[in-house]
């Protein structure tokens, strides 16, 4: 009888044993069908291949990462006092530049898909009626401010030239600024002679800080200071890279096209410039696709500037902006 009870109790202890065993290799096989990923265990909100990034407002999701499927940010991480430009997708703004003469031309321009930024020349016949519907529509506009040129074209209504007191330039700057509803930044308008002057530069930029605008050089000179006077300032602000449609046909628009992919992938952005020209316009309507299959994201430029400006300034440029401040300031 004790053999007995002896050989129970044994057979006990390893009956224990072999479905404590069994349950641990049923667990590790659930785990190995089934990994908890690490988005799952923070809560990330996901939809497909698309990882949405909370901290970033109205900006494109970033695509995961096929080679690195736990590279997802957490919904509420620590703020960062910078932008985290590594993580943003590569991304272009295309300014549409010029709007405000033509109408038909200029409806058929912001009826392109796509976040697409307008430029309205202010105070034109049609600045008021496409500045609306612009917010119909929510397309992000910018003031295309006429600036004095080299070759001395008419400049219209509160054109900026360099011969202006600066109580009479931030006067007709300002009341430009007011007549179009949301505008969010401005670029020049022509202005190959005034982009080269720093005094009037330092105007526009004061001008922009206190409204807490943007500035895109659309570069009509070589010899442009503009961005650096806005780097001085603080200003968001970008160069031009390409322009699109100097020569306005299709051949010509594709080369410039795929110029813009390439600046995009090679820095990590591009700024493009273009007019409400029918052929830009057909080319457009029929070619913008290829940005997504190139990886690139179409955002307006408010968002590009927000997270590609950089801040830096040629020492030339930063002394002669200094002492225009000192003696502004005095």
């Amino acid at each position: 009888m004790y053999l007995h009870h002896c050989l129970y109790a044994k057979r006990t202890i390893l009956l224990t044993i072999f479905f404590t065993a069994l349950s641990f290799y049923t667990a590790h096989l659930n785990a190995s069908e089934y990994d908890a990923t690490l988005s799952e265990l923070i809560e990330i909100k996901t939809t497909s291949s698309i990882v949405e990034i909370p901290f970033y407002e109205n900006t494109p999701p970033l695509k995961a990462d096929a080679h690195k499927p736990h590279s997802v940010v957490p919904n509420n991480p620590i703020p960062s006092p910078f932008p985290i430009k590594t993580a943003y997708k590569t991304s272009v703004a295309i300014i549409i530049d010029d709007l405000g003469y033509n109408y038909e031309q200029g409806l058929k321009a912001m009826q392109l898909p796509g976040a697409i930024t307008y430029a309205i020349i202010p105070h034109s016949p049609k600045a008021q009626f496409f500045a609306q519907e612009a917010q119909k529509n929510n397309k992000e506009i910018m003031l295309h401010a006429p600036m004095s040129a080299i070759n001395h074209n008419a400049l219209g209504r509160n054109g900026l030239t360099e011969s202006m007191l600066e109580s009479d330039f931030k006067q007709a700057l300002n009341q430009s600024l007011d007549s179009l509803p949301n505008v969010k930044g401005l670029n020049n308008h022509m202005g190959s002679l005034l982009t080269q002057r720093s005094q009037p530069m330092s105007w526009v930029m004061q001008s922009l800080k206190q409204r807490q605008l943007y500035f895109i050089d659309s570069r009509t000179s070589a010899q442009s200071i503009a961005w650096d006077v806005a780097q001085q300032y603080d200003i968001p602000s970008l160069k031009r890279d390409v322009f699109l449609d100097h020569e306005p046909n299709e051949d010509f628009i594709d080369k410039q096209f795929t110029l813009l992919i390439t600046t995009a992938k090679r820095q990590g952005y591009a700024v493009a410039i273009a007019h409400p020209y029918p052929e830009t316009v057909r080319y457009l309507s029929k070619n913008l696709a290829k940005l997504h299959d190139a990886g690139i994201s179409l955002i307006p430029a408010s968002e590009l500037v927000k997270y590609f400006s950089p801040h830096q300034t040629s020492s030339k440029t930063s002394k002669n902006v200094s002492a225009i401040t000192q003696k502004i300031t005095k």
